[in-house]
């Protein structure tokens, strides 16, 4: 089993390929795309996206994710299994 890195600019659209772009998460596009937010209710998920939204805006989520935004690729939940003859 390998990791498998997410680069920054990755397009897929899953959760992970977000990590050093989190105002994506407040299209709520981007959100339907994912299918972990399918089991999330509406109250909880708009509780969700007003935080992000005021930690943005106040550049809470900077000061402590900041560093993400520049980092080249993570190494989230991701994995190659590969199968041997």
């Amino acid at each position: 089993m390998e990791t498998v890195p997410i680069p920054l600019d990755c397009v897929d659209g899953f959760t992970e390929a977000y990590y050093g772009r989190p105002e994506r998460f407040l299209e709520p596009e981007v959100r339907r795309s994912q299918s972990a937010w399918g089991f999330v209710d509406h109250d909880a998920e708009q509780c969700a996206v007003d935080r992000l939204r005021a930690d943005l805006e106040s550049g809470a989520w900077d000061a402590r994710f900041g560093h993400l935004r520049d980092q080249p690729e993570f190494h989230g939940s991701l994995r190659l299994v590969i199968g041997l003859p």
